[in-house]
C-alpha cells in the first residue's frame, strides 16, 4: 500500500473508536490521500479527522471540506425529501420501506456523514402505479424504468423505488429474491401509520448479499465494510447466532467471516464471528483493489470477466459445457432476465412475446451494437484465462 493508503485506513480506524487522528511523521501526499477519501465517498469523515492539523488554505483540507459540506447537505436535503413522499404514501396508505444507507446511518457517530448516491425504498408490488403517480407528481423524473427497480430524479435527488429487495443471482444456486421476498412479513412499523423499517437481522444479512452482489460484479469500497462495523457494534438487536446460521443456509457465512477478518486487520476492532486468518496476498491485493475500485467498482477488462466467472461457478458442468451454455442464453436469454430490461418490458406478464423480444435484440445488436456483441458471444472462448484468474477471485473471497 502506499502511505497516504495506510494513513487513509488509520484515519477510518480513529473514526470508528472515536479518537482523534495524530498528523503522521511521515510525508504524507495529503491531496492523494484526499483524492483517495473522495473516492471511497468518505470524505466527510477524513476530513473530521484530520482538519486540525491540515493547513486551512491547502487543496487537500478544500477538497475535504467540500465533500464533508456535500455529505451533510445531501443528508439533510435527502431526508426532507423523503419525508415529503413519505408524507404522500401516507396519505394514499401505501407502505414504504427504506432500506440501505438511509436505516443504516443511524449506526454512525455523525449520521449524516454515512454518504448515500441514492435513496432506496421498497414499495409492494401492487403499489407500483400510484407510486408512479405520486413520484411525478412531486416533480421527478423517471430514469430508469426496470421490472425490478425504477430511479427517480431531481436536482440533487435520486431515489430508487424498488418492489423487489434483492433481484440478482450470485455465484451460486441460491434463489436470494425469494428469500428476501418475506421482508415485508418482518419488517418494524416505523413513524407514520405505513413506514416500516427492515427487521435488523435480516437488514444485516441484506448487507452481506449486497456486498457479495457488488464484490462479484465490479468491486466495492471501505464504507461497506464500516456498515458491518458500526451496526455490528450499536445494533442490540442481533441475534448472531440465528445470523450465522442463515448466512450458511445461504450460502455466504464464509464470505462474511472474510469480510469480518478484514474488518479486524484494517480497523482492530472484534466482529461477532470467530474468523479465520487471512493470507497476505489476499489481503494486499484486495486492499489495493477496493483503493482502485472505489464505492461500488470500475468497469474494466477484468470485471467485465465478472459476469461469465459468476454463471460457471453456477453450472455444475465443465468450462466449455458452461460456455456454450452461455452462449446459447445470450441468443435466447430466458424470460426472467429479459423481463428485467427496459428495452423488452412489453415482455413482462406476456412470456409467450419473447420470441419477438429475440427476434427485436438480433436485429437491434447486428445493426447497432455488432462488434461489441460479436466480442461478448466469443469472450468465454478466448478469454479463458482472465475468466478463471477472475473465478479464482471469487474463490478467494469464499463466494
Amino acid at each position: 500500500m502506499r502511505l497516504e493508503q495506510t494513513f487513509f485506513i488509520r484515519l477510518l480506524e480513529d473514526y470508528i473508536h472515536q479518537r482523534p487522528s495524530e498528523i503522521p511523521q511521515e510525508e504524507i501526499n495529503w491531496l492523494q490521500m484526499a483524492e483517495d477519501a473522495k473516492d471511497q465517498s468518505l470524505g466527510g469523515i477524513v476530513y473530521v479527522q484530520c482538519r486540525d492539523f491540515l493547513p486551512v488554505d491547502s487543496d487537500a483540507r478544500q477538497l475535504l471540506h467540500q465533500d464533508f459540506q456535500s455529505a451533510v447537505y445531501t443528508s439533510v436535503n435527502g431526508r426532507a425529501a423523503l419525508r415529503m413522499i413519505a408524507d404522500e404514501f401516507e396519505k394514499s396508505g401505501i407502505p414504504y420501506l427504506p432500506f440501505k444507507g438511509e436505516p443504516i446511518r443511524k449506526y454512525y457517530p455523525n449520521p449524516e456523514l454515512r454518504t448515500m448516491g441514492d435513496i432506496d425504498v421498497l414499495i409492494q408490488t401492487k403499489d407500483r402505479k400510484p407510486t408512479d403517480e405520486i413520484m411525478h407528481r412531486l416533480g421527478y423524473r423517471k430514469f430508469v424504468d426496470n421490472h425490478a427497480v425504477w430511479t427517480y430524479l431531481k436536482p440533487n435527488l435520486m431515489f430508487e423505488i424498488h418492489d423487489v429487495m434483492f433481484y440478482e443471482h450470485l455465484s451460486n444456486s441460491i434463489d436470494y429474491r425469494e428469500y428476501f421476498s418475506h421482508v415485508w412479513e418482518t419488517a418494524i412499523l416505523a413513524e407514520g401509520e405505513n413506514g416500516y423499517v427492515p427487521e435488523p437481522n435480516r437488514h444485516f444479512i441484506y448487507l452481506i448479499c449486497h456486498m457479495a452482489k457488488h464484490i462479484i460484479n465490479k468491486g466495492i469500497g471501505f464504507r461497506a465494510f464500516l456498515d458491518l462495523v458500526f451496526m455490528s457494534q450499536k445494533e442490540q438487536q442481533l441475534n448472531w447466532d440465528w445470523i450465522a446460521a442463515e448466512l450458511e443456509r445461504l450460502e455466504l457465512l464464509d464470505f462474511a467471516k472474510t469480510c469480518f477478518a478484514l474488518c479486524e486487520r484494517w480497523f482492530h476492532v472484534t466482529m461477532p464471528f470467530s474468523t479465520a486468518g487471512l493470507e497476505e496476498a489476499f489481503f494486499e491485493n484486495t486492499t489495493a483493489k477496493m483503493f482502485r475500485d472505489g464505492t461500488f467498482g470500475l468497469q474494466n477488462e477484468q470485471n467485465e470477466a465478472a459476469y461469465f466467472a459468476k454463471e460457471i461457478r453456477r453450472y455444475d458442468q465443465s468450462y466449455w459445457r458452461t460456455a456454450i451454455s452461455l452462449t446459447w442464453k445470450r441468443l435466447f436469454p430466458p424470460y426472467e432476465d429479459m423481463q428485467l430490461i427496459p428495452w423488452y418490458r412489453f415482455v413482462d406478464g406476456r412470456p409467450w412475446l419473447m420470441p419477438v423480444a429475440w427476434v427485436y435484440r438480433w436485429i437491434y445488436t447486428a445493426t447497432h451494437k455488432f462488434k461489441d456483441s460479436r466480442e461478448l458471444f466469443m469472450k468465454p472462448f478466448i478469454k479463458r484465462k482472465l475468466i478463471e484468474k477472475r473465478e479464482k477471485f471469487i474463490d478467494d473471497w469464499k463466494l
